[in-house]
């Protein structure tokens, strides 16, 4: 069963960022040195977790490592928000080590995407925090993208504290958006429900267990990166035989690049083909995933998809 929905409390310039590293390590150590002068130079203070450095094989350090320092910053009172220092693969195996009932008594804003996709859904149904799909720390942000983070995560004037949104970011994209430019309308019609999703293949890991959410009536949001069509079609199936995709009320594909051109046709036509047979509200083509200029989208919060004006609007 999810716990009741909170909003973590916006940042402010000058608040402590944890960066913490729950997955994999950076493929060169000195990216974590390049991570911490950027984000000090945004003007946050950065308290780097005391594992950050750490590296075992593909993993970030042991797990239990890895899990004390998302526990850690959020039990610390000094850090207001946390960023993952990157993606890859591990996240899923530190979600049994979590403190989940920490996590809802201090709830900060957590960023992350890609593997970061199952801390936080792990973290929405089992201590109901909105956490934010979006740019890793080590990620290339973008002008753009540096933007939308201080709009959507940090305090202003349109509102002077709280969790909530911010109403001038209601619309997450549309197709007349400079990001929106890719939307295309593969199902039309309106949807309305809770917003989920993330990295396809890390989404999959976390079915029959109990860091699933609960998919009835959700707008899901899907993307994946290097993959193959005939992966992606497993993965849809995967999702209709759990009973999965006959619940849900919208869809929405962000990018699912590959390198191979012709590979990049196939996915794009299997995913209109699962899209139509799915047959809810559906556009492809999202400002999500993989890319400099990926969105942020807050993971658990109510929105309306109008798939034939292209636009995903967040309930405020």
């Amino acid at each position: 069963m999810q716990s009741p929905l909170i909003f973590p409390p916006r940042l402010a310039s000058g608040d402590t960022i944890g960066i913490a590293a729950p997955a994999s390590p950076p493929d060169k150590p000195e990216i974590i040195d390049e991570v911490i002068n950027r984000f000090g130079g945004l003007g946050f203070k950065i308290k780097p977790g005391k594992y950050l450095r750490k590296r075992e094989g593909y993993l970030a350090g042991s797990d239990e490592d890895r899990a004390a320092d998302i526990n850690a910053f959020f039990a610390d009172p000094e850090v207001k928000g946390i960023f993952a220092l990157r993606g890859g693969y591990g996240s899923c195996r530190i979600l049994p080590l979590l403190d989940y009932a920490a996590i809802r008594a201090n709830p900060k804003a957590l960023v992350g995407y890609s593997d970061i996709t199952a801390m936080h859904l792990a973290i929405l149904v089992k201590s109901g925090l909105v956490t934010f799909h979006g740019s890793n720390a080590s990620s290339a942000f973008t002008p753009g993208n540096i933007v939308a983070c201080r709009r959507m995560l940090m305090v202003d004037a349109a509102v002077p504290g709280g969790g909530a949104v911010d109403p001038a970011l209601s619309i997450l994209f549309s197709r007349s958006d400079p990001r929106g430019g890719n939307i295309k309308t593969v199902v039309p019609g309106r949807a309305k429900g809770q917003l989920l999703g993330g990295n396809m293949t890390c989404l999959l890991r976390l079915i029959g267990t109990p860091y699933a959410p609960d998919f009835k009536g959700v707008i899901l949001f899907l993307e994946d990166t290097g993959e193959k069509a005939y992966r992606v079609d497993g993965m849809f199936t995967h999702l209709r035989l759990a009973g999965i995709l006959s619940q849900i009320s919208g869809l929405v594909l962000g990018q699912f690049d590959h390198a191979d051109s012709a590979e990049q046709d196939r996915i794009a036509a299997c995913l209109e083909r699962e899209a139509k047979r799915i047959g809810v509200p559906c556009v492809s083509g999202a400002p999500i995933g993989h890319f400099p200029e990926q969105i942020i989208v807050p993971q658990g919060a109510q929105a309306e998809l109008d798939a034939g004006e292209g636009t995903l609007k967040i309930n405020v």
